[in-house]
């Protein structure tokens, strides 16, 4: 009887999605999902920042968040004090469009203290960096 070795995973390749297979260095590569992602950075102005309060329930990160999912899938987000890190699975906007989005939402937030119509921005051209 021969022994076999069990391993998680299977045997498949390795299947990536709309890869540039020009050279290109930066291009995000996802081997688990369906569409072509895209890591958005929505950074805060004027000094202002976000708390732990701001991340939980009814907070400006979930009303961000709710204003990306209209027309795009969140995959996952991190949250910094001066930056929020979205990475979408499919998006229906541009960044334009985005930040308009949100700087039309004004005061939000569990104490309505973050202020997007102050020139919230967002930008996709930084790519997907972890850590």
């Amino acid at each position: 009887m021969a022994i076999q070795t069990r391993y998680a995973g299977d045997a498949n390749g390795i299947n990536n999605v709309d890869a540039k297979i020009d050279g290109t260095l930066g291009t995000i590569i996802a081997t688990g999902l369906t569409k072509n992602p895209t890591a958005i950075k929505i950074a805060l102005a004027n000094s202002q920042t976000f708390t732990a309060a701001e991340s939980g329930t009814g907070g400006s990160v979930e009303t961000i968040l709710r204003s990306i999912a209209i027309d795009s899938t969140v995959v996952m987000y991190q949250v910094d004090t001066s930056q929020l890190s979205v990475l979408v699975e499919a998006t229906g906007s541009s960044t334009a469009t985005l930040a308009t989005r949100l700087q039309a939402l004004g005061n939000v937030g569990v104490a309505a203290n973050v202020y997007l119509g102050g020139g919230v921005t967002v930008s996709s051209s930084n790519g997907f960096k972890l850590a």
